[in-house]
C-alpha cells in the first residue's frame, strides 16, 4: 500500500493550529518571522498553512495587519455546536447495523485513555481523546463527509473547550460516566438508551462549548 505523501505545508499547518489551541502564541498576531523560526521552514509552506487556517476560520490575513488568531463568538459557538449535535445524534441514530464489537473496543480503549489523562490533568490530551470518541460513531457510520466537517467544528471549538475544561476539571469525570455508560448499553446491543445518554451527553456538551 502506497503511504500518503506528507507536505511540508501541511505539517506547518497542524503544528500553528496546535499552537493556537494550546494558547502558545503570546498575542492575536502571528509574524511570519516567528513562525519561520519555530517551525524551521520557508515562508511558502507557512503562507499556505496560513491560508488553511483561515478557510476554518482560525486565523483572518489582512493585508494591513497580517494574520492573526479569531476568537470564537457566542454566535459562532452555538452554530458549531448546532452542527454537531445534529451530525452525531444523525449517525448515532443509524449506525446500528455497521456498529461492531470491533467499534466498542476502540470506545472502550478511549475510555480508559480518558481515565488515564484525567489522573494527570492534561486537558488538551482529554479533549482530543473525547473527539476521537465520538468520530468512532462517524466511522462506524462511514460517511466521509459527516467526518470532514466534524474535524472543522472539533478543530474551531477545541481551544475554547480548553478554557472551559481547564476552569472545570470535574467536566472530565462527568463526560467519562457518559462514555461509560453508552459503551454499556451498547455491549447490551441496547441502542435505544445509548441514544438517549448520548443525546443527554451532547447536550450538556453544547451547554460547556457556549458561553
Amino acid at each position: 500500500m502506497l503511504e500518503k505523501k506528507i507536505y511540508l505545508k501541511d505539517i506547518a499547518y497542524e503544528k500553528i493550529k496546535d499552537m493556537i489551541i494550546r494558547e502558545e502564541f503570546e498575542g492575536p498576531f502571528l509574524s511570519e518571522n516567528e513562525l519561520v523560526k519555530i517551525l524551521n521552514m520557508s515562508r511558502t509552506p507557512i503562507r499556505e498553512a496560513l491560508q488553511r487556517l483561515q478557510s476554518g476560520n482560525m486565523v483572518e490575513i489582512s493585508p494591513q495587519r497580517g494574520a492573526y488568531i479569531k476568537e470564537v463568538s457566542a454566535k459562532e459557538a452555538n452554530d458549531l455546536t448546532n452542527v454537531r449535535l445534529a451530525i452525531e445524534l444523525y449517525t448515532f441514530e443509524r449506525m446500528s447495523d455497521q456498529f461492531t464489537d470491533e467499534h466498542l473496543q476502540q470506545l472502550e480503549e478511549k475510555v480508559r485513555e480518558q481515565k488515564s489523562l484525567m489522573k494527570q490533568k492534561d486537558v488538551y490530551g482529554f479533549i482530543k481523546s473525547d473527539l476521537e470518541y465520538h468520530k468512532i460513531f462517524l466511522k462506524a457510520f462511514d460517511n466521509d463527509y459527516f467526518i470532514k466537517i466534524l474535524n472543522d467544528v472539533n478543530d474551531r471549538l477545541f481551544q475554547h473547550a480548553m478554557r472551559r475544561f481547564t476552569r472545570d476539571l470535574s467536566k472530565m469525570q462527568r463526560s467519562i460516566d457518559d462514555h461509560i455508560s453508552i459503551n454499556d448499553y451498547l455491549r447490551e446491543q441496547d441502542f435505544e438508551n445509548a441514544k438517549n445518554v448520548m443525546k443527554k451527553h451532547l447536550l450538556t456538551g453544547k451547554e460547556i462549548f457556549n458561553f
